[in-house]
C-alpha cells in the first residue's frame, strides 16, 4: 500500500503549479473573504450608533408597553448626575415627547400616577431609571448612553449641582423673603455675629406685614411681626418688594406705599417701622398707548429677577435664573454664566409651581426663592445653594 504524504506539491499540470493561475485564486479567494465580513459587520446591530436621544425614546417606548400601569401618568424627570443640565432638558424632551404619542400625560397639578426617571451615572455610562407603580407592585425600566457620547459638554459646570432646602411655608401671600446673616444689635454682646453662630434673619413680605423670622439650625421661629397699619393692598401682579440698604435698614416697597424697617440698636430691643404713602403710576391715555386698557386687575408679572451665586469650590460667578415665565405651570431653576444661554445650563432645580421671587443672600453663597406650590396652593421659601462635584 502507497501512503500518500500529507503535504506534497501540485501536479506538474495542476493550474496552481502556474505563478499567473495562483496570483489569480489569491486575490478571488481575499475578495470572498472581505465580502463576507462586511456582510457579517451588516447583520450585528451597532449599540455605539444610538443616539441618546433613541436612547431615551426606547425608553419611552417600554414604559408605554407596560400593560398594568396606570392609565394616566405624571412625569418627574431628575437628573442626580453630573450630566449638563441642557442636556438632561433635552433627554427629558425627548422622553415625554415619545411618551405622550403613546399614552396620556395629565397635567401636573391633575392626580395620576406619577412616573419617576432618575438619570444615574457610572464610571462608562450615563443610566436612565424609569419607576412606576402598578397593579402588581413597582414597574422598573433601564436604559443607559455611554459617557464618550457626551463628550463635547462634558467639561462645563465643573460638576456643578443645585441644592434646595424649604424653610417655611403658609397659606397666605408671600411677596418677597430677604435673607440677612447679620443684625446689628441683635447678638448679645461677645456672642459675634449670627453667621459665625449659625443663624440668620428671614425677612418675609406680606401684603399686610413685614413678619421676621429667626433661621437656627435650618427651623424657623417667628421673631416679630411689623404690620402695615391703615394700608390696603391692592396688585393682582403680587408686586411688593424687601431689600437691606447699607445703612441696614430694611427697605419695603410695595404699591402706594414706602417703608423702612430700623434694626435694633442694642440687644433685646425690637424693630420698628416707617411707612409714608408713595404715589401711584398713572395709567397712560387711551390716545398714547395701544396698552391703555390694562387695568390694575389685569397686570400682568414679568419673571423674576435673575441673582447672583458665588461657587464655594472656585470662587466662580454665576447666575440663577427662572425658566417659566407661565405662572400656572410648575418651574425651574437653572444655573448658567454670563456667556451662556438658557438652554445651555449646567444644572437646575425643579419646583412644583411657578419662582415667584429671588433674592441672593448678602455673600452671594445661596439664594432664597419664593414659590407657589400649584399642588398644595400654599407658598414656600426654599434656599439655593451650589453644591461641588458630582
Amino acid at each position: 500500500m502507497r501512503i500518500l504524504p500529507l503535504l506534497s506539491s501540485p501536479p506538474c499540470n495542476s493550474p496552481l503549479s502556474n505563478p499567473r493561475w495562483a496570483l489569480i485564486f489569491s486575490s478571488r479567494f481575499l475578495f470572498f473573504i472581505f465580502i463576507a465580513l462586511f456582510s457579517v459587520t451588516l447583520c450585528v446591530p451597532n449599540a455605539s450608533a444610538q443616539t441618546p436621544e433613541d436612547a431615551v425614546r426606547g425608553l419611552a417606548r417600554r414604559v408605554a408597553e407596560i400593560h398594568d400601569a396606570p392609565e394616566k401618568l405624571s412625569v418627574e424627570w431628575t437628573n442626580i448626575s453630573s450630566l449638563p443640565e441642557s442636556e438632561s432638558i433635552l433627554l427629558r424632551e425627548a422622553f415625554l415627547k415619545e411618551l405622550s404619542s403613546r399614552r396620556p400625560i395629565a397635567a401636573p397639578e391633575a392626580p395620576a400616577a406619577l412616573l419617576q426617571v432618575v438619570v444615574r451615572e457610572t464610571p462608562t455610562d450615563f443610566l436612565l431609571v424609569a419607576r412606576l407603580p402598578a397593579a402588581a407592585g413597582e414597574e422598573v425600566r433601564m436604559a443607559s448612553v455611554a459617557r464618550t457620547a457626551f463628550l463635547p459638554v462634558m467639561t462645563r459646570g465643573n460638576g456643578l449641582r443645585l441644592a434646595k432646602q424649604l424653610l417655611w411655608q403658609q397659606p397666605e401671600t408671600i411677596l418677597d423673603a430677604v435673607e440677612i446673616a447679620e443684625i446689628p444689635g441683635n447678638a448679645p454682646s461677645g456672642a459675634g455675629t449670627a453667621a459665625a453662630n449659625g443663624v440668620a434673619d428671614i425677612f418675609v413680605l406680606k401684603p399686610d406685614a413685614l413678619a421676621i423670622y429667626r433661621d437656627g439650625e435650618g427651623r424657623l421661629t417667628e421673631f416679630q411681626e411689623l404690620p402695615f397699619s391703615g394700608y390696603k393692598y391692592v396688585s393682582r401682579a403680587l408686586r411688593g418688594e424687601a431689600r437691606r440698604n447699607k445703612d441696614g435698614n430694611i427697605a419695603i416697597t410695595l404699591p402706594g406705599l414706602n417703608c423702612a424697617a430700623h434694626g435694633p440698636a442694642t440687644a433685646g430691643e425690637r424693630w420698628s417701622m416707617q411707612c409714608t404713602p408713595a404715589t401711584l403710576p398713572q395709567p397712560p391715555s387711551p390716545a398714547t398707548s395701544p396698552v391703555a386698557s390694562l387695568t390694575p386687575s389685569t397686570e400682568v408679572a414679568g419673571e423674576p429677577k435673575p441673582v447672583t451665586l458665588t461657587s464655594s469650590c472656585d470662587a466662580t460667578s454665576w447666575r440663577l435664573i427662572a425658566e417659566a415665565s407661565d405662572w400656572t405651570q410648575p418651574d425651574r431653576l437653572l444655573l448658567v454664566n454670563a456667556e451662556m444661554k438658557r438652554e445651555e445650563a449646567v444644572a437646575a432645580l425643579d419646583f412644583a409651581g411657578p419662582v415667584r421671587r429671588m433674592t441672593s443672600a448678602e455673600d452671594e453663597n445661596s439664594a432664597l426663592a419664593v414659590v407657589f406650590n400649584l399642588s398644595s396652593g400654599s407658598y414656600e421659601i426654599y434656599r439655593i445653594t451650589m453644591v461641588c462635584g458630582r
